[in-house]
């Protein structure tokens, strides 16, 4: 039977680069770029027929908005870079939905200052979109959805309703309890399961890990 995964790329990317900051492995979310996100899948759905799709923004360097926002877009484009290689590698599909958009950031309590921030949006429609039309296509897979959104519970409802199986993959201390209740059935994914796919990638921080 064939499976398809669809991962919200920044929302896995976010609660991956926690359990790996408290760890020790990495300083901040930038850092993370490399990890064995198919062996993890593949060590908790069993399908002989699985396809990863790991959805993300479109991101361009901006140079409209001063030397700070210009540094921060090219930040963000080169670790999207290494990201799609490392994606590439693993047979992983990256697939572009939604814009990477300027926000202004929460005004500090402290000093009152604000300034600009990186924030996705509309990937969430993308994937929502790809999930419906997928279950209409007439292939009798199931669909495995790891994100925390809950967004896209009325997709979901819409596609378990017509017969089609949802497995909702979470992060084991953190589940979405309404993407819980309407998906057919939900595994998580554990913490030492995620810093052992960061070390299969990275031997090297391993090694200063442990020293």
């Amino acid at each position: 039977m064939k499976t398809t995964v669809y991962i919200d790329g920044q929302n896995f990317l976010y609660k991956a680069s926690e359990v790996l900051i408290l760890s020790g492995h990495i300083n901040n979310k930038q850092e993370l770029f490399k990890l064995d996100i198919a062996g993890i899948i593949k060590n908790i759905i069993k399908s002989e027929d699985l396809h990863i799709r790991f959805y993300g923004a479109r991101i361009r360097v901006r140079k409209d908005k001063g030397e700070d926002i210009y540094m921060k877009s090219r930040a963000f484009s080169d670790n999207s870079r290494k990201l799609k290689n490392n994606l590439n590698n693993q047979n992983i599909e990256y697939v572009e939905s939604g814009k990477l958009k300027l926000r202004d950031s929460d005004i500090c309590k402290k000093c009152g200052a604000q300034d600009l921030r990186f924030q996705e949006k509309g990937v969430d429609v993308g994937m929502a979109v790809d999930m419906i039309v997928d279950s209409f296509s007439g292939d009798d897979g199931q669909i495995v959805l790891v994100s925390s959104d809950t967004d896209l519970i009325p997709a979901i409802k819409s596609i378990v309703n017509r017969g089609t199986e949802i497995t909702y993959l979470g992060f084991s201390d953190k589940l979405t309890k309404g993407i819980v209740a309407e998906a057919s059935k939900t595994e998580t994914i554990r913490d030492a399961e995620i810093i052992d796919a960061f070390n299969r990638f990275n031997p090297q921080t391993l090694l200063l890990a442990d020293s």
